[in-house]
């Protein structure tokens, strides 16, 4: 496994993955390191030179710079085509037979170095695509400007890491992002764009598996400063998100608020004691209305009996009195 940085030494290393990571090489001044094809070689590149290293031994095998045709590309990143017999270095187009320069495209940005579409016939420099063949310009696509373009491996989609916009080129502007928050999407056969995503953090990096159903994307949240920690997200490809699948983060930070929110409250009804007290009050008034109202209902039912035998009473004198005078 390849990693960079721009800060941190070595700048570039090879690791070997086991049971533990081990810097099998490392690539102290390239800040940018990728593989060939085959993964038998290793290009790195330092400022406007590129450096060529045999992968088993880390040997370096070639150099590539020529002060003549330099662009100096503020972004520049050594690469090999998909053939591995070209070398693309500072938008200029190197034979690695001759190891003699072939052509420099002209230049039309300051970051954007270029790269060799997968399919071997065109050079993606920013926004401008070159026929390889004749060195002509094919046509533009605007909406490539400032993307640093990463294929997947079937070479039918373009991701395109966005650059931010920097006023000043210094030193500290290492320790920052290349790119911003967003990367765009884009058919490879016709350059059509298809969609942008905003992950709401700053890009480092991102790649393709193998199987080109998930790309890893570097992010970081800090700003200018040192990063303190960063993270790799794994994202699906060709799955639209659910509604309200990308507000999870923010739901469930404000879940914790609210949460907490709902405990200070909990705690304040139990420690105020007049509110258990107005409620034992209550309760105790409605118990005492209740227990009246049932004693009123009962001496009620009362007297209504005792007007029914004083009732059944006179009947009876009545009825005696009837008797006596028939007699």
């Amino acid at each position: 496994m390849l990693t960079s940085s721009y800060w941190r030494r070595p700048l570039s290393a090879l690791w070997s993955m086991g049971d533990v990571f081990e810097i099998k090489h490392s690539f102290e001044d390239d800040h940018h390191v990728e593989f060939n094809a085959l993964q038998d070689r290793i290009i790195g590149t330092k400022d406007q030179m590129a450096n060529i290293y045999d992968a088993s031994t880390g040997q370096k095998v070639v150099s590539l710079y020529d002060k003549d045709y330099c662009n100096n590309y503020a972004k520049n990143i050594a690469t090999f085509n998909p053939t591995d017999d070209l070398v693309l270095n500072d938008g200029v187009l190197w034979d690695l037979r001759t190891q003699r320069p072939l052509h420099k495209f002209d230049k039309f940005n300051p970051n954007i170095s270029g790269c060799f579409h997968p399919l071997g016939l065109e050079i993606i420099v920013n926004s401008e695509i070159w026929d390889l063949r004749t060195f002509h310009l094919l046509h533009t696509v605007p909406a490539l400007d400032q993307c640093q373009v990463v294929f997947n491996n079937a070479g039918d989609v373009i991701y395109g890491a966005m650059h931010e916009e920097e006023e000043d080129d210094t030193a500290e502007d290492y320790h920052r992002s290349p790119f911003g928050s967003s990367f765009r999407t884009f058919d490879a056969t016709d350059y059509s764009n298809i969609a942008t995503i905003d992950v709401k953090k700053n890009i480092y990096d991102l790649c393709t598996d193998k199987s080109d159903c998930f790309i890893a994307v570097i992010e970081n949240v800090t700003g200018e400063d040192v990063p303190e920690e960063s993270l790799c997200r794994i994202y699906e490809a060709g799955r639209t998100r659910e509604q309200g699948e990308d507000m999870e983060e923010e739901d469930e930070e404000e879940g914790m608020d609210d949460d907490e929110d709902d405990d200070d409250q909990d705690m304040s009804l139990y420690q105020d004691g007049d509110d258990d007290d107005d409620q034992i009050d209550i309760a105790s008034d409605s118990e005492a209305s209740t227990i009246e109202d049932e004693e009123n209902d009962d001496s009620e039912d009362d007297d209504d009996d005792d007007d029914d035998d004083d009732d059944a009473i006179d009947d009876d004198d009545d009825d005696d009195d009837e008797e006596c005078t028939i007699q």
